[in-house]
């Protein structure tokens, strides 16, 4: 109710398309209520990084959202070598799949980018794209656009 309250409050203050950007954990509540909400729920869904193994800080995973219940464009980011053992990039290739009613789904892969300066779950690892931020932002921005 309070994400529902949250996007009619934006729409009003801008007749735009919302999307709901998850990164790790995020992408729980981005997905969630993608899955949830039938009317007043987001346009779009960017989910990045996705944690998709339960982890001793969480005992949830994207595995507990109803992914097939999702009605709107979903855009799946992974960096190939995530070493975060809550978002293996094997999870990101099968989500596609997943998607049964989503009407546009993609997954976009990154490789490369910086050595990490943080531990494997942190932002400033291949968990955050280290080194890609600005690619990654320009290819969110424009799937969004094209969708």
């Amino acid at each position: 109710a309070d994400l529902r309250a949250a996007i009619a409050a934006v729409r009003e203050i801008a007749p735009v398309p919302i999307w709901l950007v998850g990164t790790s954990m995020g992408t729980l509540s981005a997905a969630s209520a993608a899955a949830r909400l039938k009317e007043g729920g987001p346009d779009g869904v960017v989910l990045t990084s996705t944690v998709s193994e339960i982890s001793r800080m969480s005992g949830e995973s994207i595995r507990h959202v109803a992914l097939g219940d999702i009605r709107v464009p979903v855009l799946i980011v992974h960096h190939r070598h995530d070493a975060c053992r809550s978002s293996p990039y094997a999870w990101a290739t099968d989500a596609p799949k997943a998607l049964k009613q989503a009407p546009a789904k993609e997954l976009l892969t990154y490789d490369g980018g910086s050595p990490p300066i943080s531990e494997p779950c942190e932002a400033r690892s291949a968990h955050g794209y280290l080194g890609l931020e600005a690619q990654v932002v320009s290819d969110i921005a424009a799937w969004i656009r094209a969708h």
